[in-house]
């Protein structure tokens, strides 16, 4: 079977396994084969739930047989693959889990069989998964008795322990020591979407939105650089009934993570050494827009278990931060994880009950007036066990301050010194404006030198004007915005200049005659933070 492009990233990550690595053994995932809603719950439309379930197909694409046991007669086994899906949505620019940290399923019966891109299916012992064979469910397939909670799961080494497990508690959950003696208890479940993919009626019901589903298989031993074929994911549909949701899929199955469906994003993926899992970022920036570019973050735990307790960003000391926002999968507002700006870095932490656990993907995003660059996102890990204490995963960050503010202006209405493109070297579109009053004069001025000079009515002068380089006066708009055009040209070598508009009030705080806009700081073919 070839090797899909994703496994080159896996590649790139050290070539050494995890304690309990097996050469040879590699799982795929080729097809996500349905989407079905199996029920709906709660109140009426929009504040009910629905029951979502995923059909997969699979392959043994190694070159060892791997054991595929499920149980005895009198006790549970775990050598057996488990397979975890997600439902994510795009829209408005930003890719979110929208199902929540649901059940997967244990696979306790090995089928074997030849077809799909596996090749042709090789002979073996009983009760394992032979080589090039394939398995294949459908999302009915997946029944009351065989989805489990994937918190009970290591993702990393692909272990679980039947023993206290929720197949041996039973449901409802049986007594002493039934609990806890390996063997199946029974499970009942109250209704039909228990288990399954549970999916709020309101994440469903968006206009011009994008579904798009995951699969995902795990089993014990597999390497972790075997791992970039594991994830199959497919556009899926939902059409709202008069009590329900229809789903259906659509176009091509593709083998890589959801995040690479993300359009206009970059991902990249980290892991924890030879130590633990892998963490996907994915980034999309837009802008500049008013000097501010738009940074959306989603972070997909793959197969990490020590899980995240901490996203860390770098960021130029004296860049500007706002609409800063978290988002997770449970939708409870007081497990949400908080935000702190310390000197060059953003950091969202979380709380001891909400770590970023494997098959589920968190986001952040904020605006900020440094640009993108080339950097590194960190993924502090959430629990004690072997590996460092953070993970490190390429990104781009805000990193490239080509305009400081230097500090606020004053008076009524306000008025805002912008600028229009970047001041790169050359940049011959690149202009100056100021927003204010409209109809009225504006005067922008530059200078070589930055100033911090009281004027009395909370205004600030924070240009030297005794290295005045031009000043223009112009006239804004019925908008309030007028422009100056300073195109850069070509082999310049970089320097700075500092600007500050006033815009002409009668009765205004600056000389008792205009409003001030803030400063900045404009680092003509500046490079990184100041």
């Amino acid at each position: 079977m070839q090797r899909p492009l994703l496994a080159a990233c896996f590649l790139t990550i050290p070539l050494l396994a995890q304690s309990n690595a097996v050469p040879g053994l590699d799982v795929s995932t080729y097809e996500l084969g349905d989407a079905t809603v199996f029920g709906r719950r709660g109140s009426a439309f929009p504040n009910g739930e629905v029951g979502i379930n995923l059909g997969h197909s699979m392959c043994n694409s190694g070159t060892v047989i791997i054991p595929w046991v499920g149980s005895s007669a009198t006790q549970m086994l775990s050598t057996y693959p488990r397979i975890a899906s997600l439902l994510a949505r795009e829209s408005d620019g930003r890719m979110v889990q929208v199902s929540g940290k649901s059940f997967c399923k244990h696979s306790a019966t090995a089928f074997n069989f030849t077809g799909g891109p596996c090749g042709t299916c090789q002979a073996g012992p009983s009760q394992t998964w032979r080589i090039q064979c394939s398995d294949v469910y459908s999302s009915g397939f997946s029944s009351t008795g065989s989805l489990g909670p994937t918190t009970e799961i290591d993702p990393w080494l692909g272990t679980w322990n039947p023993i206290g497990s929720y197949f041996d508690r039973g449901l409802p959950e049986v007594a002493p020591p039934a609990n806890s003696d390996g063997i199946r208890s029974p499970i009942t479940w109250s209704d039909p979407i228990q288990g399954r993919m549970l999916v709020p009626d309101t994440e469903l019901d968006v206009p011009g939105a994008s579904f798009w589903g995951q699969v995902w298989v795990s089993v014990i031993g597999e390497p972790g650089d075997n791992r970039g074929n594991n994830a199959t994911t497919r556009r899926a549909t939902f059409t709202r009934t008069a009590t329900n949701f229809t789903g259906a899929v659509t176009g091509t199955a593709v083998v890589a993570p959801v995040l690479t469906r993300w359009t206009g994003a970059t991902t990249t993926l980290g892991r924890n050494g030879l130590d633990d899992g892998h963490f996907m970022v994915g980034v999309k920036v837009t802008g500049p827009v008013d000097g501010f570019w738009h940074y959306e973050y989603a972070i997909h735990n793959i197969d990490n278990a020590r899980g995240g307790a901490a996203f860390r960003i770098p960021v130029c000391s004296s860049a500007q931060v706002r609409n800063v926002g978290f988002r997770d999968i449970d939708r409870d507002a007081l497990n949400q994880w908080q935000y702190t700006r310390t000197g060059n870095e953003l950091a969202w932490q979380a709380p001891a009950n909400n770590p970023h656990d494997w098959n589920t993907i968190y986001n952040v995003w904020f605006d900020c007036d440094a640009a993108p660059i080339a950097g590194t996102f960190a993924v502090d890990q959430a629990r004690i066990g072997p590996g460092a204490l953070s993970v490190a995963v390429a990104s781009s960050i805000p990193g490239q301050l080509w305009h400081e503010n230097l500090g606020a202006g004053c008076g009524t209405p306000t008025a805002t010194f912008r600028t229009v493109g970047v001041p790169s070297v050359p940049s011959p579109s690149y202009a100056l404006g100021v927003t204010g009053a409209p109809s009225s004069l504006a005067l922008i001025v530059l200078t070589f030198a930055g100033s911090n000079t009281p004027l009395g009515g909370g205004c600030t002068q924070w240009i030297d004007t005794n290295q005045l380089l031009g000043t223009e006066l112009t006239a804004t708009n019925a908008g309030g915005v007028a422009t100056w055009n300073l195109p850069i040209p070509a082999g310049l070598a970089p320097f700075d200049l500092f600007g500050q508009a006033a815009v002409l009030l009668p009765g205004g705080p600056a000389f008792g005659a205009a409003v001030l806009s803030n400063a900045l700081r404009l680092r003509i073919g500046g490079i990184g933070c100041p």
